[in-house]
């Protein structure tokens, strides 16, 4: 099976670059460089400014053993969108698109792939869709909410038909950084099988559940979000936390 990976250029993206060449033979890796957010709120606030440090902090010590031979022939893009590239790809004879991290593909992708672009989107869809939708749980004390979604790309954001769904097993000794970064891992890990099983008929989509669910905008992301988040999960959460959020995830019946 041929692959196309469209990704990013962070640490967890080299490694899905990783992960999928050992499932798939990888034609090519287009790779868009991370963009610059939350500028406004960094400038404004040293906790947040704080917490992107350690985040990537975190980052880095996660994806320890990332090989640096995935660099070389990567392709670097500035727009995955941009008309150049979309001419490009689009010449590609792959039987998959594998999408983690980039900006949101548009028409013209889905059109020259149709039913072939797989994205890993850092959130449980429908529940959380759009940015940061690994925090947004934290923020609002609902641990039961945090996962990861691995679906079809379609015109609507994040809103394509699922192969799986991915949710961590709660640790009382990780704090947020932790407990998250090893769920972007475990995620990762596991999408290249999965892709696998869907295109062998083997694994086949379903349509996300009628749930309004929440819309993360970049926008909300603020100090006192943040000071929420970090004090709900602490050092770790607690035994009685664990055991709360596990109850309330068997009640939302997840396949």
């Amino acid at each position: 099976m041929k692959a196309l990976v469209l990704t990013s250029s962070s640490p967890r993206h080299l490694f899905f670059v990783q992960q999928a060449a050992r499932y798939f033979e990888v034609a090519a890796v287009l790779c868009e460089e991370k963009r610059n957010y939350y500028v406004k709120q960094r400038e404004e606030s040293e906790v947040v400014r704080a917490h992107f440090e350690k985040n990537a902090a975190a980052e880095r010590e996660c994806f320890y053993d990332l090989s640096p031979d995935w660099q070389v022939g990567m392709r670097k893009v500035a727009d995955i969108n941009s008309p150049e590239v979309m001419q490009w790809a689009s010449k590609c004879e792959v039987d998959v698109v594998c999408l983690f991290g980039t900006s949101i593909l548009q028409a013209p992708w889905l059109a020259s792939f149709p039913g072939r672009i797989v994205n890993l989107h850092l959130g449980l869809s429908p529940w959380y869709r759009g940015s940061a939708t690994l925090f947004w749980p934290f923020a609002d004390a609902a641990v039961e909410f945090l996962g990861t979604t691995i679906h079809l790309a379609i015109e609507k954001v994040d809103a394509g038909a699922i192969l799986h769904r991915i949710r961590p097993t709660l640790r009382p000794a990780e704090n947020y950084y932790q407990l998250t970064h090893r769920l972007i891992r475990e995620s990762i890990e596991a999408f290249p099988e999965v892709v696998m099983r869907y295109l062998d008929g083997t694994l086949l989509p379903r349509a996300q559940e009628s749930v309004a669910g929440r819309i993360c905008r970049k926008a909300d992301f603020n100090e006192l979000a943040l000071e929420r988040a970090l004090s709900y999960v602490g050092d770790g959460f607690t035994p009685k936390e664990i055991q709360r959020a596990e109850r309330a995830a068997q009640c939302l019946c997840l396949p």
